[in-house]
């Protein structure tokens, strides 16, 4: 199983790794499985999957991409798919943003000028209104609740949110677009999606680092997150079904009276 050697270099600050965080560099861009905490000094192994399929050259560290995977390739790791299914949903995220590249680089792709300019719209029309005190966020895409992300600190939460929204807005507002749909308010969606996550509960998992692993397999959803001493840092829970455009009504054929 491909792995990738991380160390925490500071002397006093934790680090937390979100699943589906890009890691860009060395022969390979590559994307972590699971979220991790290390403490300062810690180095451990990191079980990751390659997000590039045609390149394996280049010297150097890994760097962290600043992107996240987007949540229909996050819902493949959640349901434990191998390198090739990985590599096949990187193609089909490409194609479905135009974005295609040499070396079949997600990141390359995620961070392309149309892209990144569509994305940019987003940041700016939710991130300036999130009100004081926020520590999580429920993702509505046209009155369907598409996941939520939940922290422990409205810091963290602040400083992450313009990644999430990305992973989000992929799938949602540039690969499907969502146009001509009849929506739910959207309040209601978020509270139905939330009530649901507390009804499927969680278990504690495996993950590399100082933090212990949080895991939710249930009632149609995905989620994997890290606390640390009994306290968390993130939990992040996606519906196991694939957002997708609802399909557009069949019209009717006309009533034709007939003769008696």
């Amino acid at each position: 199983m491909p792995v990738v050697i991380v160390e925490n270099r500071s002397r006093d600050e934790h680090v937390l790794i979100l699943g589906g965080e890009i890691l860009a560099g060395g022969k390979q861009t590559r994307t972590v499985r699971n979220d991790v905490v290390l403490s300062p000094g810690e180095r451990v192994e990191l079980h990751v999957f390659c997000v590039e399929a045609h390149r394996w050259a280049g010297k150097g560290d890994f760097v962290a991409g600043k992107l996240l995977v987007p949540q229909s390739i996050q819902q493949e790791l959640r349901k434990g798919a191998d390198q090739g299914k990985v590599w096949s949903e990187v193609a089909r995220n490409n194609a479905a943003l135009a974005a295609e590249n040499a070396t079949g680089s997600l990141e390359t792709a995620l961070k392309s000028k149309d892209v990144q300019d569509k994305l940019g719209e987003v940041r700016r029309a939710i991130a300036p209104h999130v009100p004081d005190g926020t520590v999580g966020f429920i993702f509505v895409e046209r009155g369907r609740a598409a996941g939520i992300e939940l922290f422990g600190s409205e810091t963290l939460a602040r400083e992450l949110l313009p990644k999430l929204l990305d992973s989000y807005a992929v799938d949602g507002l540039i690969v499907h677009k969502f146009a001509g749909e009849a929506a739910r308010p959207e309040a209601r969606a978020a509270i139905e999606f939330y009530e649901r996550v507390c009804r499927a509960g969680s278990e504690r998992a495996k993950t590399p680092g100082s933090g212990a692993g949080i895991r939710t397999r249930g009632d149609g959803l995905l989620g994997d997150g890290v606390s640390l001493d009994a306290t968390l840092v993130h939990f992040g829970v996606q519906t196991e079904h694939r957002i997708v455009p609802l399909p557009k009504p069949m019209p009717r054929p006309p009533i034709v009276p007939q003769p008696r």
